[in-house]
């Protein structure tokens, strides 16, 4: 993985010259699907961190690792990773495809504590600087406007009511086979929430300058339309519907 430090260092040289859409925003709130939406919309890169931190959590799980607070092996395990986020949104690890197995029941039990651990979040930030220095990108999770891109051109916080994201959440879980009730997943989304919002390294918080939308009640291609009109409106993007 690249240096911490020359990444931050060419992501501020080029930082100017990239146009980056960061949402934020709970689990469950639907930000993977309308950031990859939104992302083909405006003809921008898409960046999963979710998916990234996940990934992650599936390699130490294969590797049978679960002291988190021995770097020197997470050292080790860090550097033999090597993650690949492709365009398809299929996700591999060291070669290996491993998109099916980032929503299974022990990632969704451990990706809050793996990425909770600050040597983890500071290799991840270094390789989203760097995916993003190549050009525009939407890219979603739950420290991009604060902490991966404090001075992205477009910045939004994804929310919806507790009950509402449980219930997305169980729908995505049928549609991928897990099978589990939805009071269990309101219970795993309360935990997660106040994992991500308590760990000490950048803890999920709206940014001060990020738009709130509240998605409760909204469909997917509403949200997307929304964020869209919002960015274009500021000069991001393509827009063939306002050019006709």
């Amino acid at each position: 993985m690249p240096s911490s430090s020359n990444s931050s260092e060419r992501f501020e040289e080029d930082q100017l010259a990239s146009s980056v859409v960061a949402i934020d925003g709970p689990s469950g709130a639907g930000k993977s699907t309308v950031a990859r939406q939104l992302a083909g919309k405006l003809g921008f890169a898409y960046l999963d961190t979710g998916a990234m931190y996940r990934a992650v959590t599936w390699h130490l799980l294969e590797n049978q690792f679960t002291e988190l607070d021995d770097h020197v092996a997470l050292e080790g395990l860090l550097a033999e990773l090597k993650l690949d986020l492709r365009p398809e949104g299929r996700v591999y690890v060291n070669g290996q495809d491993v998109t099916n197995h980032l929503r299974s029941r022990e990632v969704e039990s451990r990706v809050s504590a793996v990425s909770a651990v600050a040597l983890i979040r500071e290799r991840m930030r270094a390789m989203q600087r760097d995916l993003a220095s190549s050009g525009p990108v939407v890219a979603e999770g739950r420290d991009m406007s604060s902490v991966v891109f404090p001075r992205a051109r477009w910045k939004f916080y994804l929310d919806a009511e507790p009950e509402e994201r449980a219930r997305r959440r169980h729908e995505d879980f049928k549609t991928r086979g897990r099978k589990v009730s939805e009071s269990e997943v309101l219970s795993e989304i309360a935990v997660r929430d106040r994992l991500d919002s308590t760990r000490q390294d950048a803890p999920l918080s709206r940014a001060h300058s990020a738009q709130y939308i509240d998605t409760t009640g909204l469909d997917i291609a509403a949200v997307v339309d929304l964020l869209w009109q919002r960015v274009i409106a500021d000069g991001g993007g393509t827009s063939p519907e306002l050019s006709t």
